[in-house]
């Protein structure tokens, strides 16, 4: 709701424009003030706030499978401080990169989620590179930021991404938010599965969350797996099927929304060892076969140590 566009304008309406209570103290030279207002600097008056609204929302800039979104942002360049920004509904915020949130909040404000903003899933290792690897946030506040409100209404969701399947002789599966499957499999677009692999006789199934790992077989002299699947980016979304051993070593399956990828299994003779499922949305990876841990799930709030004020009405996948 914005200020009156004539008459007289109350520091209650301003207050309440605000986020704030309506008695709060509040100083007209605030930084949330002059925000509102747009008066950087100099004589500040009620008059300059005419028709003015703290909410700004966000608008699309390329949809994708049909949705719109916006990739990586940051508040501060859609509002000043003291301002609303609303990811509207049915909206994706999303990260394609597990070290960079969807949402970074760097300012004052309040962040009014009615869509879906999502971190990135983290990759499903290959054969042989080690451990998969962490999920990434949906929404960082920065260190030193204070004042900081967010609320997730009904229907709306906040979803770290899913941990990279730990590898065996077959390769992990991605986690929920496009992990990589295999350190190669694509993940899904927005509101897709995952990429469905095939390697060998085994392979891993791409999954509304997590992708299944890839299984194992025996071919003399050497052992041979296949690759996980890509991790889904669907919402609440469930995890593919892992890929399945010949004689033994199957892949775990992916987690569906919130749950852990399922562990790769070892057997048979000579031994083989399947390959862990990616998590589902902020859950780890599946082990491998062998031990080979997944990676952890990504938080859907990552606060860097600072307090702030969350409502929460929807889902959220994470942390917080």
């Amino acid at each position: 709701m914005a200020l009156p566009a004539s008459g007289a304008i109350s520091l209650n309406q301003v207050n309440v424009e605000l986020g704030n209570s309506g008695t709060a103290n509040i100083n007209m030279n605030s930084a949330a003030v002059r925000g509102l207002f747009g008066i950087a600097s100099g004589a500040i008056s009620m008059s300059d706030g005419y028709g003015k609204s703290s909410e700004t929302v966000l608008t699309n800039e390329g949809t994708i499978n049909g949705q719109a979104n916006r990739k990586q942002i940051t508040v501060s360049s859609f509002i000043d401080a003291g301002g609303t920004l609303v990811v509207p509904s049915g909206f994706w915020v999303w990260s394609d990169d597990t070290a960079v949130a969807a949402i970074v909040i760097d300012i004052a404000c309040t962040l009014r989620n009615e869509g879906k903003v999502i971190g990135k899933g983290g990759t499903g290792k290959a054969s042989g590179s080690g451990v998969g690897t962490a999920g990434g946030p949906a929404i960082k506040i920065n260190s030193g930021v204070t004042g900081v409100t967010i609320t997730n209404t009904s229907g709306s969701y906040i979803a770290g991404g899913g941990g990279g399947g730990g590898e065996g002789y077959g390769s992990g599966g991605g986690g929920a938010g496009g992990g990589i499957g295999g350190s190669t499999v694509a993940g899904g677009v927005l509101n897709a599965v995952g990429t469905t692999t095939s390697n060998w006789s085994s392979r891993g199934v791409g999954g509304g969350s997590g992708g299944g790992g890839g299984g194992s077989y025996y071919q003399a002299p050497y052992q041979y797996g296949g690759n996980g699947g890509g991790g889904g980016r669907i919402l609440p979304g469930s995890g593919g099927a892992g890929g399945s051993g010949l004689g033994s070593g199957n892949g775990g399956a992916g987690g569906s929304a919130g749950a852990a990828g399922g562990n790769g299994t070892a057997g048979g003779s000579p031994t083989l060892y399947g390959a862990g499922g990616g998590g589902g949305w902020a859950a780890a990876g599946g082990s491998g076969g062998y031990g080979t841990a997944g990676g952890a799930g990504g938080a859907a709030i990552s606060d860097s140590g600072v307090s702030y004020t969350l409502s929460n009405s929807g889902t959220i996948y994470g942390a917080t």
